[in-house]
């Protein structure tokens, strides 16, 4: 695209969004409505997501040792397994002292003076979805007695997250196509009211492109600026909800940790400002093209 042509489309664009002003206006809103619809539910499934992580990196394998066993040797065959992240030894003493401080001192009186606690290694990984092969490949190691890390209750939640990030993916796919339906309906209307102009530059022999161009600029132009628009009250209303949600659950001792503005504010910023020039360009696109065969 040459410079000279390149103005002249900006040129022409910016004069076809001041001269169509409730069109524009009409376009914009539709799109700051849409993509609000939308933010919104990124933001949601963004917090449930930094949930769902926070419990997933709370996952810990346990691995009870033989009587016997040389948790010296154990340790170091564990540690050269990929993905170990952190490993701690509890002696059968510490196992002991920990049951005394969950159930009371009156413990040791009922076991009499023995311990029947194994020594056990606690395991975390970098990645818990992985916790499970890691398991399968300790559990037949020398010494080892047995090992837990919650098997059906942690498949469960990786289940539940792989179908959440699928069904994430399938909304915004969904309400993307809703926003390009029903803002290249809005936008068909501003090239209607122009399709005169239109065909006059189809007969003195304007190229389609020359034609499409502006028009598409246009498009970007009020994507762009619905996109702002969406943004700016979604993250300022979130920073506002977030204080209000943290100071609640600060004064409840509740240690719920939701996603963080800056979080929220970075994934709607990618997102919202692609998809409104995608959308805006693609409709604008979508609509001049019928009035183009003339």
């Amino acid at each position: 695209m040459k410079l000279k042509n390149f103005v002249h489309y900006c040129k022409e664009a910016a004069q076809g969004v001041l001269r169509n002003g409730w069109m524009t206006v009409a376009s914009v809103t539709v799109m700051v409505l849409t993509l609000l619809m939308l933010g919104i539910f990124v933001i949601i499934n963004l917090n449930v997501m930094q949930i769902t992580e926070e419990i997933k990196e709370q996952v810990e394998l346990i691995v009870y040792l033989e009587d016997e066993a040389d948790h010296q040797y154990l340790r170091q065959q564990i540690l050269e397994l990929p993905g170990i992240a952190r490993l701690t030894y509890v002696s059968k003493e510490e196992a002991l002292r920990r049951m005394q401080e969950e159930l009371g001192e009156d413990i040791a009186d009922a076991l009499e003076g023995r311990n029947p606690l194994p020594a056990s290694f606690e395991i975390q990984v970098h990645d818990p979805e992985t916790i499970g092969e890691v398991a399968d490949a300790i559990e037949p190691m020398a010494g080892v007695e047995s090992v837990d890390y919650g098997k059906k209750v942690v498949e469960r939640l990786f289940e539940f997250t792989r179908i959440l990030r699928l069904f994430s993916m399938g909304v915004i796919a969904v309400l993307a196509v809703m926003a390009l339906f029903l803002i290249a309906n809005t936008i068909k209307l501003t090239v209607f009211a122009r399709r005169r102009q239109i065909g006059i530059m189809k007969f003195v022999g304007a190229t389609d492109w020359f034609i499409r161009w502006p028009f598409i600029l246009e498009g970007i132009f009020l994507g762009l600026l619905g996109a702002l628009t969406a943004y700016l009250v979604l993250f300022y209303g979130y920073w506002y909800l977030y204080a209000k949600a943290s100071a609640w659950f600060y004064q409840n001792f509740l240690s719920v940790k939701l996603a963080t503005p800056a979080l929220v504010g970075r994934e709607l910023l990618k997102l919202l400002f692609a998809l409104g020039a995608g959308i805006g360009a693609l409709g604008s696109g979508i609509s001049v093209r019928r009035f183009l065969d003339v």
